[in-house]
């Protein structure tokens, strides 16, 4: 289901709900719930009362203008050489601000609409100061609790009524049958500062109580939700308060420091904080963690952060700090300096090279995290690849590179061999920090063996629990390149199995659809890490494929050439293999075909994104040209193929075509 939350609310958000509308669409049009504390809870009712076409009131791009021509109003400056003590002594005997001309505006846009008669479901709580307990007013409770369905101007000036700069409000609604209920109500920040917990109780409520409208849904079931949720932005930055400080503080100290209010900025902050942790725990427990979106801009500083300076410049300062922040990348718990690609993946796979990649990401240093950071797998491959695949040079090197092919794998691997003995040394393939699918093809037996943390359990089959560096040099032994590679692994009961392996690549190129299968089979067995999901719930996985770039615009061989080679020719072209690169490209599209053929048809496609470079040419394409200026030129292309379009498969043509208007790659590993 669809949802979008307003969080207690100051100017700067408008800017991003104007972003999500057209000229004629309105928000009240796509989400099933909208909700809002505060100025939020205004904004929450300005997006979904109607107007006499039965139109939303507002659209979102006028929010923004409603607040550039009223906060000066609502909020308006003492200046001059005595206006801070004018303020401070505002502050010490009643409201900052008496609200007179924020009730006046509310009641004249919002007119005599009642709660019921919204245009979308809206929450919006604010706090009984009388009886010390939230009052949530939601569309979902008005049947069964008429005396909420009052006023949406009531409302929304009891929703705004914040400690300190606005006056509590006290108001009297009576229902269809003459029944009279009075509210004393404040700000509902200080319940729920972030409303996105209460919007999310309210929905599961109505799931819980078999609403028609959720029939499909189970309370639980996250994978159906779409939480987006927009914060109004902190001072975290300044760090201005600390223990030493605060403990110096008297009661009036914590009430107000400097042109501060700890407390409030305390508690206001801990609740949004304490809900945001809250749900990102859930849905990533439910591993639905792409339903939740916070966004919030915590470097404010200064006036930027104040909830009242509504001068001119500091409004259109706070705009232009709201356009800023749709651009900034979508932050995790687990970021920056310490972050790693395992804190965030349920499974990560490869074959070949990529196969050693995924160990270097997932296998434990001593501090049990994983071993390289991504941005160290680029500076490893510049540093080691022209020692695994050294050139020769000279007059003859061509000459002595055929003969090499002919007569053996191109490459000893005794480097390679080495290099990743040294990084990997005895860790065993249960202990990497997040699971991994690494195949393997298995030269004497004709079949692939797939490596997998899923699999490598004492229960099921032990033997699998191999050195992760014999892994990796199984799978990174490229036939014509690199040596077949035996060894065998003894399990806890001193059973032996004898490998003789191969690139993995040559079952799996495009090991996605393994790495689903493994997980599919975890579910149809019950695994509890994922208990909520069904084997084809597509809608819950997320599935990103980089692929290592082909030559495919080069269009090298063609049939009349083809027609006429041996074995030899097909096994040989030039400085190409025309055999391998046939069955590796054909395994690798077909996987991505079937894929994409799965996901389409289940409405899933967003769940699948795969990242390939089909245009590279001479040298750029090859496997081993490991020169330093080859090396270069390829990191160039990886960071150039960041900044393509997304390209999906057309399934009409049965090609992959960039999507017009869908964004860049880096748009969609961002999202």
């Amino acid at each position: 289901m669809d949802w979008f939350y307003l969080g207690s609310s100051k100017g700067l958000v408008a800017r991003f709900e104007q972003e999500l509308d057209g000229e004629d669409a309105r928000l009240a049009d796509f989400f099933d719930v909208i909700a809002g504390t505060s100025t939020g809870g205004l904004i929450t009712a300005m997006l979904t009362a109607p107007n006499e076409n039965n139109r939303p009131l507002f659209a979102a791009k006028d929010i923004k203008n409603f607040y550039l021509e009223h906060s000066p109003k609502i909020f308006p400056q003492e200046r001059g050489p005595f206006g801070s003590i004018i303020n401070m002594w505002k502050l010490l005997t009643g409201p900052k601000y008496n609200g007179k001309y924020l009730h006046g505006i509310i009641r004249e846009k919002l007119g005599e609409t009642l709660l019921h008669q919204t245009l979308t479901n809206v929450v919006i709580p604010t706090f009984d100061i009388k009886h010390l307990q939230p009052t949530i007013f939601s569309t979902y409770e008005v049947q069964k609790s008429p005396y909420l369905n009052a006023r949406l101007s009531d409302i929304c000036i009891s929703t705004s009524a914040a400690p300190t700069y606005l006056p509590a409000y006290n108001f009297k609604n009576q229902d269809s049958e003459g029944n009279v209920k009075e509210f004393n109500l404040i700000d509902g920040g200080v319940a729920a500062n972030n409303p996105a917990l209460v919007a999310i109780s309210q929905v599961t409520k109505q799931i819980f109580h078999e609403n028609q409208d959720f029939f499909s849904i189970k309370p639980m079931d996250y994978g159906r939700f779409l939480v987006i949720s927009i914060g109004t932005g902190s001072a975290k930055v300044e760090k201005k308060y600390n223990a030493k400080m605060a403990a110096k503080w008297s009661v009036l100290g914590w009430l107000l420091h400097g042109s501060s209010t700890p407390l409030v900025d305390v508690f206001t902050q801990a609740s949004a904080d304490m809900i945001d942790f809250h749900i990102s725990i859930v849905f990533q427990a439910l591993h639905s963690e792409d339903n939740y979106l916070r966004i919030q801009e915590d470097t404010l500083t200064g006036t930027d952060a104040s909830v009242d300076v509504s001068t001119k410049e500091n409004l259109e300062k706070l705009v232009k700090i709201g356009e800023g922040l749709l651009k900034k990348p979508i932050s995790k718990e687990l970021d920056g300096e310490d972050a790693r690609l395992a804190d965030f993946f349920d499974v990560i796979a490869g074959t070949s090279t990529g196969g050693l990649i995924t160990a270097m990401l997932t296998a434990p240093n001593e501090n049990n995290r994983p071993l390289f950071a991504a941005k160290d797998i680029k500076n490893f491959y510049l540093e080691h690849s022209p020692k695994i695949f050294p050139q020769e040079r000279g007059p003859f090197g061509s000459i002595i590179n055929m003969l090499k092919l002919l007569t053996g794998p191109k490459y000893n691997g005794k480097y390679l061999h080495g290099i990743i003995r040294e990084k990997l040394g005895e860790t065993l393939l249960h202990q990497t920090l997040t699971n991994v699918v690494i195949p393997t093809f298995d030269i004497k037996h004709l079949q692939p063996t797939i490596f997998s943390t899923y699999e490598a359990s004492v229960q099921k089959s032990p033997y699998l629990n191999a050195r992760l560096s014999d892994i990796c040099i199984s799978t990174s032994a490229a036939p014509t390149y690199l040596p077949a590679y035996n060894f065998k692994n003894q399990d806890s009961e001193g059973n032996v199995k004898e490998f003789n392996l191969i690139d993995g690549g040559v079952a799996a190129n495009n090991l996605a659809l393994v790495a689903i299968s493994q997980v599919t089979k975890q579910i149809f067995h019950e695994n509890q890490d994922f208990f909520s999901i069904k084997p084809m719930d597509y809608g819950r996985f997320l599935v990103i494929s980089i692929g290592t770039g082909s030559a495919k615009v080069e269009k090298k061989y063609n049939a009349k050439m083809a027609a006429k080679w041996s074995v030899l020719g097909w096994l040989l072209h030039g400085s190409s293999t025309p055999l391998v690169d046939v069955f590796t490209q054909a395994s690798a599209d077909m996987i991505d075909f079937q894929i994409s053929i799965v996901f389409q048809a289940l409405h899933s496609e967003d769940n699948y994104l795969r990242i390939q470079e089909d245009t590279l040419t001479g040298t750029d394409a090859s496997v081993d040209v490991s020169t330093k200026e080859n090396l270069e030129k390829l990191v160039k292309i990886g960071e150039g193929l960041l900044k393509k379009p997304i390209s999906k498969v057309n399934l009409e043509i049965n090609l992959s075509k960039p999507i017009e208007n869908g964004g860049t790659n880096e748009d969609a590993l961002k999202k």
